[in-house]
């Protein structure tokens, strides 16, 4: 499979999970006009709040969580990938919850998922701080898939700030780095765009990044300004603060082309 057609679903993720499923379920179905080969939604589809009660009174288990279960049978019934940037998700046995990432095969199963490695512990300024160690488990393990011939690796937004995980990735043979995120505002504002951009040209991979935008529970913003970027660090699509789904159609030779002309990957 040479080109691949790609909708990246941005919105405004609402205060519980079965909202959020319903609102999904809708942009799945108007993103099927384009007919995308892959649909993309942000980090924390299922849910996204400040309130530790809250999270953790809404957050379900995976079998039981709607939008797990919506999106398989959706992709299955409509022969369609889908990568669900992340679902916030309880473990058995575990304190600490999960910020996990799928992708759901065109038969409905989940080929395989992603667990988000590095943990936003920051302080942004005086009035913004986020420890997500306390709520969350990290992963472990860097996560690879290859479908059609075509092999995807798995990030989930601040991993972005860390540059060897897309080296890996890439020297593992991705071609595509999926990068759902839930960006702030004012890191976005200053490093969104220049971090996706360098990360594809380090790597010459595609980079599709599909942030969460808007005002969320507990007023919490996201930046939004979804991107998909080509292994030349050329912007494709691109789109700004409001809900939006971005279409874009890429030709996977891009990757081996850029790589022929600059080949850093071999040398590292």
């Amino acid at each position: 499979m040479k080109n691949l057609r790609i909708s990246q679903i941005q919105f405004e993720a609402k205060a519980t999970p079965q909202e959020n499923c319903d609102q999904l379920y809708n942009y799945y179905k108007k993103s099927l006009n384009y007919k995308p080969d892959l649909i993309c939604t942000p980090e924390c589809s299922n849910i996204i709040t400040n309130d530790k009660k809250h999270l953790l009174k809404f957050t379900n288990y995976e079998e039981d969580c709607p939008i797990l279960n919506m999106s398989k049978e959706f992709a299955y019934k409509n022969k369609i990938f889908i990568n669900i940037g992340s679902l916030l998700l309880r473990e058995q046995n575990q304190k600490k919850l999960v910020n996990r990432s799928f992708f759901i095969g065109a038969n409905g199963n989940v080929k395989v998922s992603y667990d988000k490695i590095h943990m936003f512990d920051v302080k942004i300024n005086n009035k913004e701080n986020h420890k997500e160690s306390d709520s969350f488990q990290p992963g472990n393990k860097i996560i690879i898939n290859k479908i059609k011939d075509i092999t995807f690796g798995f990030t989930i937004c601040y991993d972005l700030r860390f540059p060897s995980l897309f080296r890996k990735l890439a020297k593992k043979g991705a071609q595509i780095i999926l990068m759902p995120a839930a960006f702030t505002v004012p890191t976005g504002r200053d490093h969104w765009e220049i971090l996706v951009r360098a990360r594809a040209i380090e790597n010459s991979t595609f980079i599709v990044a599909t942030n969460m935008c808007g005002i969320h529970h507990t007023r919490r913003k996201t930046y939004g300004h979804s991107l998909l970027i080509n292994p030349w660090g050329k912007i494709l699509s691109k789109c700004y603060s409001k809900p939006k789904i971005l279409n874009t159609k890429i030709n996977l030779s891009e990757v081996s082309e850029a790589r022929k002309k600059i080949p850093s990957l071999n040398y590292d």
